[in-house]
């Protein structure tokens, strides 16, 4: 299994999740809703920025095959000349 590096700008969704989380757990302890709704809305916000690495990555990886594929191409074609 390939452990995917991270890059520290990117870290910032998993930063907020974790806030979050805190944000919520102690607004439960200290039954105060907004710390709850703060919590929750942070934790969407983090989830949607790690969903947004997925898929760049995702794009990332596509981009680098099409860039090989390319190669491959022009090796073949310079090869038949």
């Amino acid at each position: 299994m390939r452990i995917p590096r991270i890059d520290p700008k990117d870290a910032t969704g998993l930063y907020d999740k974790v806030v979050g989380l805190g944000k919520e757990v102690v607004g439960e302890v200290f039954d105060t809703q907004r710390l709850i709704d703060a919590g929750e809305a942070q934790q969407a916000k983090g989830t949607e920025k790690l969903k947004a690495i997925r898929e760049q990555a995702k794009a990332d990886a596509h981009t680098a095959k099409a860039r090989t594929y390319e190669q491959r191409e022009k090796t073949a074609q310079k090869a038949k000349v």
